[in-house]
């Protein structure tokens, strides 16, 4: 069964999130460790926290729109905002506070910032795979 493109998109920027919160969790394993085994201060969790929050939305675009896919700047900003979304519904979930709407508008359109950049550079790169390749054309000598 085939997907319309509507489909296909909604799709595309579920894997993305998908890719980004198992990016996350990966970070956050790392951090953990990190933080047992070196005493890593507030100030650098927070700094690390932050890139990987970065790094994860990256990796989320790169699943969503693929190397030299299309309409990645859109995509991107989805995968992004919605990535950061779902993130702080568990935070709020988990945590049982709330964060202000100031800091949630800000870290949202962060996300979506984040995720159109990713998603513009990524649908820039060249695309991988066998049929990438150009033929060599061979000339022979008359």
């Amino acid at each position: 069964m085939a997907l319309d493109p509507r489909g296909q998109t909604a799709l595309s920027i579920l894997k993305g999130v998908l890719a980004a919160m198992a990016t996350t969790i990966g970070c956050m394993a790392v951090l953990a460790l990190l933080v047992v085994r070196m005493g890593l201060s507030d100030g650098a969790l927070t700094v690390l926290n932050q890139i990987a929050k970065v790094g994860s939305i990256f990796v989320g675009t790169l699943v969503a729109v693929g190397r030299g896919g299309q309409r990645g700047f859109a995509l991107g900003a989805a995968t992004g905002t919605l990535y950061m979304i779902l993130g702080y519904a568990l935070y709020c979930a988990l945590d049982g506070a709330l964060v202000s709407a100031g800091l949630l508008a800000g870290e949202f359109l962060m996300g979506a910032a984040l995720g159109a950049v990713s998603g513009a550079v990524v649908a820039n790169l060249p695309p991988r795979g066998k049929h990438t390749r150009r033929k060599r054309t061979v000339t022979r000598p008359a």
